[in-house]
């Protein structure tokens, strides 16, 4: 429109007094039409639209803001564009943005009108003319239903994981239930056949034995329910210094049957004299059981093979590694394993690895994995040696 005024304007300067009166009432009335169809068009948003000027006084409102405010347009000479909002919270909103010459700015606001519950949408948008000129609009708009919708969203997303978390419960308390069905099984065993024993007291040693792992295995249901359960307010690691390889033989020591029925031979190479670590120990049995459960089951598809448990030590770090002959993990997965819930197993839930992550993470340490579908698995774990966080004080205190 403003280029053909321009043009309009520039065609009368050699035209007569009366052509050229002609010319400008055509233009006024096509600028008035235009003026109409614009206020027709913003009454009929859905949406109130406010307009104020560079002194931030209200220059336009629509039909839709209007009656949202409860004003008249005649009643708006020389009024504060914030000053049309009765809520406080929404006036003040408005004047802040404005004052302090922000761009764009938006905030949700729930409202009651008509005793009823709206979710009201107020944008505050800079306006400003090649001219210099300034203002800004102000657009509100009821998104009672989207936020209504987001609401529900979050609900079912807040269900879905409460889902999640159960199914991650029964994974965690299947690896120490399974081992006390097979203690309890050799146990039933032993009692039907006490022949098999030399005498009573070997009998007895080795049902004692059998008891004290049963015993332990309960502890650590009791510590995955906790640990579970502090989900919703995380458990931070206790860690003590501890013997990374006596961990790892308390570990395997209650799997070693259930890795014998499935014909898995396992292999410890764990490096002697390794210094103590800052760990928790609950948390790294943990660890291990996972990743064990993991290895046991990619090597269920070749009827067995061979895990190794190994532990070495450079300057910095103590790794430990976990490794199978298993099925491997294909390439497209390798970046996704420790994601939440994924999983390619039909029976698993996608937690067991996260939380092997999680744990390791908030040890200080670092977890990686290399893999090859058909040639097995391996974890690499590092853990900060403790000299290494001495060094790294002494070093920042120099």
């Amino acid at each position: 429109m403003r280029n053909f005024i321009t043009a309009a304007l520039r065609r009368t300067q050699n035209l007569a007094p009366e052509e050229k009166v002609a010319i400008y009432e055509d233009l006024l009335k096509n600028i008035s039409e235009d003026d109409d169809m614009m206020i027709m068009v913003l009454d009929a948003l859905p949406t109130g639209v406010a307009v104020s000027d560079q002194d931030h006084k209200v220059v336009f409102l629509n039909r839709y803001l209007a009656n949202l405010v409860r004003l008249k347009k005649p009643e708006l000479s020389d009024v504060l564009v914030w000053d049309i909002f009765v809520r406080k919270d929404i006036s003040e909103f408005i004047r802040t943005t404005v004052s302090e010459g922000k761009s764009r700015t938006s905030r949700i606001f729930e409202t009651s009108i008509e005793k009823k519950n709206f979710s009201l949408e107020v944008t505050v948008s800079m306006l400003q003319h090649s001219s210099g000129k300034r203002g800004h609009i102000i657009n509100i708009a009821n998104v009672t239903e989207r936020e209504r919708e987001k609401s529900e969203k979050k609900r079912d997303e807040s269900f879905a994981s409460l889902t999640a978390l159960t199914a991650g419960v029964a994974h965690e308390l299947k690896n120490p239930l399974g081992s006390m069905s097979i203690y309890l099984q050799l146990m039933e065993r032993q009692l039907q056949k006490p022949e098999s024993f030399e005498n009573v007291d070997s009998c007895r040693e080795s049902l004692i034995s059998k008891i004290k792992v049963l015993k332990g295995e309960v502890e650590r249901l009791n510590d995955i329910v906790v640990d579970f359960l502090s989900t919703v307010r995380p458990r931070n690691a206790s860690l003590q210094e501890e013997d990374l390889n006596q961990i790892i033989k308390d570990a395997v020591e209650i799997m070693i049957p259930d890795l014998e029925q499935h014909n898995i031979k396992l292999k410890l190479e764990l490096e002697e004299n390794l210094p103590y670590l800052m760990l928790d120990r609950g948390f790294m049995r943990q660890v291990l059981a996972n990743l064990i459960s993991n290895a046991r089951d990619a090597m269920k598809e070749t009827e067995g093979g061979f895990l190794t448990i190994s532990t070495e030590k450079n300057s910095d770090y103590v790794i430990l590694s976990v490794a199978d002959t298993g099925a491997g993990i294909k390439p497209e997965n390798l970046t996704k394993i420790f994601d939440p819930y994924f999983t390619t197993k039909k029976s698993g839930t996608g937690i067991g690895l996260t939380l092997v992550y999680k744990i390791i993470r908030g040890m200080g340490g670092d977890i990686g994995v290399n893999s090859r579908q058909g040639s097995g698995t391996t974890f690499r774990i590092t853990l900060p040696r403790m000299e290494k966080e001495i060094k790294q004080i002494e070093w920042e205190t120099k």
